[in-house]
């Protein structure tokens, strides 16, 4: 089981790219402010979202038509013949 998650006020300002003259510097709260988010705060998040009406779908709904996805066509044939009749007879053996 993964280890307590926490919220924090914490801010981490740092520069991915190092440019002359940049500096990383960290903005921490103290473990004071922190608070454990248990599995019931989880869920009542979870299902406060689910219930909501206000949300939508985030993909579009539509119907599926019947030409929609068809049958790709099959491939082309191979410029290249593997038929053994037209290797060597050196390399066939």
């Amino acid at each position: 089981m993964p280890g307590p998650v926490y919220a924090s006020r914490s801010i981490l300002i740092s520069s991915l790219i190092k440019m002359p003259g940049s500096h990383s510097s960290s903005i921490q709260s103290s473990p004071r402010s922190m608070r454990l988010v248990t599995s019931q705060d989880l869920y009542t998040s979870i299902n406060a979202t689910l219930t909501s009406k206000d949300n939508r779908p985030s993909t579009p709904v539509h119907h599926i038509q019947e030409d929609d996805y068809t049958v790709p066509a099959p491939p082309p044939p191979s410029p290249v013949s593997f038929r053994p009749e037209h290797w060597p007879t050196s390399i066939r053996r």
